[in-house]
């Protein structure tokens, strides 16, 4: 078992069964296409995705993960698929498949998050969306969730870089200061990146 396996091995929910708040307020109607979820962990914005009529496929890095994925969706009525995959890794997701790709708190170590990014917009067509919601290095002051380590968090400078050299355009990507309660691993206070970005 990898690291996610072990964290992951518990009958509970251990970032609850309710979709994040970004995505919501991205996504808040009905809606059709293919949607990619990047280290998407126990599966709860995939099945909020596909309960709103998407085609939604989640990726993660851990197989005890994927098994929650599949179990909430039965739960929901809702299909989803799911690929064991390591996001870091080129080419991990197809290329020019999704139409949406969604990223939430998908925090890799340094030498993985040029390849990652990469994944995350690649895998989407032209024209295509990209959501993100990531822990910026302000939530080491918080420690309300995510990863102690600062080199895991992001910085929205670095990101903006990051991006633009894939030909993307910014449709919205902030700093903010918010409130999750995800579960018992997120809760509180909570300084995170929020991105909308369009594909070109």
């Amino acid at each position: 078992m990898n690291h996610w396996d072990e964290k992951f091995d518990d009958a509970e929910y251990i970032y609850g069964k309710e979709a994040n708040e970004w995505v919501k307020s991205v996504f808040d109607r009905r809606g059709h296409g293919k949607v990619a979820m990047l280290a998407e962990g126990e599966g709860r914005n995939a099945v909020y995705m596909a309960n709103l009529g998407y085609d939604v496929t989640a990726y993660d890095y851990s197989r005890v993960g994927l098994d929650k994925t599949r179990r909430l969706a039965q739960e929901a009525g809702v299909a989803v698929g799911t690929s064991l995959v390591d996001i870091t890794e080129p080419y991990a997701l197809p290329r020019g498949e999704y139409d949406i790709s969604i990223n939430v708190f998908g925090h890799v170590p340094t030498d993985g998050k040029e390849e990652m990014i990469r994944n995350m917009v690649q895998t989407v067509k032209p024209g295509g969306d990209i959501v993100f919601e990531l822990y910026s290095k302000r939530q080491i002051e918080f420690q309300t969730g995510g990863p102690k380590d600062i080199h895991m968090l992001y910085d929205v400078g670095d990101l903006k870089q990051e991006l633009e050299k894939h030909g993307v355009k910014v449709l919205s990507l902030k700093e903010a200061i918010v409130r999750r309660n995800e579960g018992r691993m997120h809760q509180g206070k909570s300084a995170v990146i929020q991105g909308h970005i369009k594909k070109e």
